[in-house]
């Protein structure tokens, strides 16, 4: 290159954050258009605490899947206060429209890569590193479950506030190296605050946070020396302590028990293939999908465990003979062994989900940071004079085939109905995704597909949801003993495999069965049996018991029966048990009491006022319209 055209050749980086945002944006751009999928429709859709502004103190302290009870006890081991305040931030602009909600993703994702470059620049790292590690992680298709998945969204959040903290932490370290602040006041402690508040929120986005404090380490060790980077990572070490209590008092337990979780043996023995899968999804993601095929070994097995194990320990010895390079890249290897380590605990997923794609988000910036610097110094050394033009081309001939896969991939997480086609063709011998499938097809009313895709799931491996959506089905075909026999196949599972919610549901939908099938009778006894065995559905339960009472002539013991659980309903987090002070105004009003009708019903538009699912929706118009007989 002349000395003429160098110049014009390095103006290109001061187009390079506006590149980057510019395509960031564009690649994830056609998942504006998607729809609520997958957990999105629970946690946004049906979910109380974050539409309701009366319980949001609850959300903030519960954990994220508190609203499938009524709060007394943990649903999940997500303790996500961020990610919830996130969630009731979005629910105040958007309700039930998703396009805002995708687009503040792919807002979230462009941030993200902008802040990560402008960080890499920070620390001296060259423009055109800078540049190259940010667009690979840009158009990277591993980001499509976290960036066009609504609930995909604690992975950007993390992302993003961890780098504001270490962006500000970084500030710090170079404060307090400084000879010239040696008399500092409270202004000098900004930095500090800034870097402790954001950790916080990243701490709240995703559990993972609490191994990163060592990063703080590394930055503050660089600027003012071992000794002052332990007393230095102190109040963050501090944070994420107070982090781990508060999650502790929210979910109960340091950690609960995962349905179908795998063992703490063949945890041991799949570490490495899981390791291996994360490094082949860096490298050649050609195989996306909302669930993979990798499943637990148990056994000393060579090509399942011995082959990873050798491949693993390469990769490993390779990147820290990297990371001994530069300072950029001993984070870079931060980033990615500390965020990347707890999702190699297999133990705390199910059985068929050990492995995901969300869960490289934040660790493929790392493994860039590591990667990238070396092939650059590479470019360098070989093509001295051209070794920008040569590694910008490179960098570009890179990202063409990733922004084109996942410009493809997206489409995949537009429609729930595609995206589990996708997933049980990626992975037919899934039980999980064959439910998930079967679930939309019946929402679809194509029961006959849903039936068959059930079966397909059983075949695999008997699960409860499985039962619970062919029971479903048969009631919707009138096979009224079929949907009964599969609801109690899932009642008399043994209650360590089953989670309350389940149980619930199979009780629901024995009930209906019984009541549709003229058997009212059998159905007053499932309800009470239930009731009896989940006591945090007690509302929900009654008011179902209060409609079987009803369609006996029995009126007084369902009014009985409902004024008994009207104080549990308010509690309750599920939109049916709040219909009990519907059914209390409908039996009141029946029977000549106007003043308690009308206090029952005004209290039920009240508490069910920010509820936005269909059915609540319903019952509120004929909540309206029995008001209007009320003089």
């Amino acid at each position: 290159m002349s000395e003429k055209e160098k110049p014009n050749f390095d103006k290109l980086k001061f187009l390079f954050p506006l590149i980057l945002v510019i395509v960031a944006f564009a690649v994830f751009a056609n998942t504006l258009d998607g729809d609520f999928v997958y957990d999105d429709k629970r946690q946004i859709l049906k979910n109380p605490l974050i539409q309701d502004a009366s319980l949001y103190g609850k959300a903030l302290t519960s954990d994220v899947w508190a609203f499938k009870g009524d709060g007394s006890i943990a649903a999940s081991n997500y303790y996500r206060p961020t990610f919830i305040l996130w969630l009731i931030f979005n629910f105040q602009l958007f309700g039930a429209n998703p396009f805002g909600w995708h687009l503040l993703n792919v807002f979230l994702h462009t941030g993200v890569c902008l802040l990560g470059f402008l960080l890499l620049r920070k620390w001296n790292l060259d423009d055109f590193t800078a540049f190259g590690i940010a667009l690979l992680f840009a158009v990277h298709p591993v980001h499509t479950e976290s960036v066009a998945w609504i609930s995909g969204s604690p992975d950007l959040l993390f992302g993003l506030f961890l780098l504001a903290s270490v962006w500000f932490a970084d500030n710090f370290a170079k404060r307090y190296s400084s000879e010239t602040n040696a008399n500092h006041g409270a202004k000098y402690y900004l930095d500090l605050i800034f870097a402790l508040v954001f950790y916080a929120f990243a701490l709240g986005a995703k559990e993972v946070g609490i191994l990163c404090f060592p990063i703080f380490a590394l930055i503050f060790a660089r600027e003012s020396g071992k000794s002052n980077a332990v007393k230095l990572t102190i109040p963050f070490l501090i944070c994420a302590i107070i982090y781990f209590i508060a999650r502790y008092f929210a979910i109960g337990a340091v950690s609960h028990p995962t349905e179908d979780a795998v063992s703490l043996n063949d945890m041991i023995f799949t570490i490495p293939a899981m390791f291996v899968f994360y490094l082949k999804q860096t490298i050649f993601p050609l195989w996306l999908g909302a669930n993979h095929p990798l499943r637990p070994n148990g056994s000393f097995d060579f090509v399942n465990f011995l082959v990873p194990l050798i491949v693993s320990i390469a990769a490993l010895a390779l990147f820290f003979f990297l990371a001994k390079r530069s300072f950029v890249q001993k984070i870079g290897l931060a980033i990615f062994v500390l965020t990347l380590l707890p999702a190699l605990n297999a133990s705390g997923f199910m059985f068929e989900q050990i492995v995901h794609d969300r869960y490289l988000y934040f660790p493929l910036f790392g493994i860039l940071m590591l990667i990238v610097p070396f092939f650059y110094e590479i470019c360098t050394k070989f093509f001295k004079e051209k070794s920008r033009a040569v590694f910008v081309s490179l960098i570009f001939f890179l990202s063409i085939p990733l922004v084109l896969k996942t410009f493809s991939y997206n489409r995949v997480w537009k429609t729930e109905l595609g995206l589990w086609q996708d997933a049980v063709k990626l992975d037919p011998q899934s039980a999980f995704n064959w439910s998930q499938l079967g679930a939309i097809l019946s929402e679809e009313k194509r029961t006959d597909e849903a039936i068959e895709a059930y079966n397909n799931s059983i075949d695999v491996r008997p699960t409860a949801l499985a039962y619970l959506g062919l029971g479903r089905n048969f009631l919707a075909r009138n096979q009224f003993e079929e949907a009964v026999f599969n609801a109690r196949i899932v009642i008399e599972m043994p209650r360590e495999k089953l989670n309350a919610y389940t149980l619930f549901q199979a009780y629901e939908l024995e009930t209906l069965a019984l009541m549709q099938n003229n058997k009212s009778a059998q159905a007053e006894k499932s309800l009470l049996q239930a009731r009896k065995s989940l006591p945090i559905y007690y509302a929900a339960l009654t008011e179902k018991l209060a409609v079987v009472l009803y369609g006996q002539n029995r009126k007084q013991d369902a009014l009985t029966e409902l004024e008994s659980a009207r104080n549990q309903a308010k509690v309750e987090f599920l939109p049916s048990s709040k219909t009990v002070l519907l059914r209390l105004g409908m039996l009141y009003l029946e029977t000549g009491n106007l003043n308690e009708a009308k206090k029952a019903l005004l209290e039920y538009l009240k508490i069910t006022g920010s509820l936005s699912d269909e059915l609540t929706a319903s019952d509120r118009k004929q909540a309206l319209e029995l008001l209007k007989k009320i003089p």
